[in-house]
């Protein structure tokens, strides 16, 4: 994915940019017939699907947002297919379906099931026909790692989840917008975006600590699942065109747009940045779309609410452009120790209005001093206009003055 440039006006050289990139291809959906056209009845015995226990037990996902979609004939071969790849079925799976509603079915196993992780939605299935009639077909799926190998990563997935949960529970994460935030925050601390990974699973971020857009989202995913709070998967196009994923989660009994990869920064050499993006984090249909393009075949929920967007709850929504209001989130920004201070306007009137008082004007630097933010020349100012979502930040850097 190429670097998305934001609108910058620095009186500091440092360039920030947020990769959406992943490699999570709807390539890997695709399901490749073959037709045998038999000249005789069909004599080979029925294929039975295995019985043997999953490689391991997690904690029952709190839905399965792409199985819901199905109808009742496609949620029963979702069932089989997914205690196959649980099962670690090496052998075909005959199944009652044809390739229109496998397709469909693929896609909603790869939504709801970021804990297979060895299987990337990678399969094949042979039709068998007699007299130009489809009478089998059987389904071989495509796995990435061997049974030890997953064993091995299951224990890494294990103590980085309880390494994030104790996280979770030191901060006193107690309500479903704090553990959402706690996650989506260690997420991005504990990882970074590299477009050159290969694997498009949770282990990308879990062990290796570098991933796409595809492990940030499945990571999300299956946290979100550990701690009984409903997500899914999307799969779309980044506003270049690029294949993209991200989430949609349920907060306070209500569906938001979360995208975990364009909330870690990178610099414009490449390198991982410092700073936690909140741009999309907890956001309407309406804002993700702006460059967002949702392509899946199975639609995800709608997402209308505002009350848990972050810059709703932590006070940091203006509708107008006020001094005073800015200032005094501001203050009680920094007080919090922050260095990195954002704020989003619902007016783009109010929007062009706080730009132009605050850098054109020069009033942020009267606004620091009265905070006691700034002493004098030794403080840099930073600051992004993000014009699409009406955004300005502003970070502090403290050194000594340029001359």
């Amino acid at each position: 994915m190429k670097k998305r440039p934001l609108c910058l006006f620095l009186s500091v050289c440092l360039l920030m940019t947020l990769l959406g990139g992943c490699g999570l291809s709807d390539s890997v959906l695709r399901l490749y017939e073959k037709t045998d056209a038999l000249r005789g009845p069909d004599v080979r015995e029925t294929a039975v699907l295995e019985t043997r226990s999953p490689l391991y037990t997690d904690a029952e996902p709190p839905m399965l947002w792409g199985r819901e979609q199905l109808s009742e004939k496609e949620q029963a071969v979702y069932d089989r297919m997914v205690a196959a790849v649980a099962a670690y079925r090496e052998t075909p799976l005959e199944v009652d379906a044809n390739a229109e509603e496998l397709q469909v079915i693929m896609t909603a196993i790869r939504m709801d099931h970021p804990e297979l992780f060895w299987f990337d939605g990678q399969a094949s299935f042979v039709t068998s026909t007699l007299a130009g009639v489809p009478i089998r077909t059987e389904c071989s799926f495509t796995y990435s790692l061997d049974r030890a190998e997953i064993q091995q990563a299951h224990q890494k997935i294990r103590q980085y989840t309880a390494a994030c949960l104790s996280a979770l529970e030191l901060s006193g994460a107690a309500s479903d917008y704090d553990r959402i935030l706690g996650v989506y925050r260690y997420i991005i601390e504990h990882t970074d975006y590299s477009a050159t990974e290969a694997d498009q699973g949770i282990l990308s971020v879990m062990d290796r600590h570098q991933a796409t857009c595809a492990g940030y989202a499945r990571s999300f995913q299956y946290l979100m699942g550990q701690l009984g709070i409903p997500c899914t998967l999307a799969m779309g196009l980044d506003e270049s065109g690029e294949s993209h994923g991200w989430n949609v989660v349920l907060c306070d009994g209500e569906w938001y747009q979360m995208d975990v990869t364009w909330g870690d920064p990178v610099g414009a050499d490449g390198r991982p940045g410092n700073e936690i993006q909140y741009t999309y984090c907890l956001i309407t249909d309406q804002e993700m779309y702006r460059d967002h393009t949702f392509t899946g075949e199975i639609p995800i929920p709608a997402c209308t609410a505002t009350a848990c967007n972050y810059f709703v709850r932590e006070g940091l929504a203006f509708s107008s452009w006020s001094p005073d209001a800015y200032e005094y989130a501001m203050a009680r920004a920094l007080e919090r120790g922050a260095s990195w201070f954002s704020v989003r306007y619902s007016d783009p009137a109010a929007f062009e209005a706080a730009r132009h008082a605050l850098f054109e004007e020069e009033a942020i630097w009267e606004m620091l001093r009265r905070t006691g933010a700034a002493d004098g020349s030794a403080t840099h100012v930073i600051y992004t206009c993000k014009e699409l979502q009406r955004e300005i930040s502003v970070k502090l850097e403290f050194g000594e003055s340029e001359t």
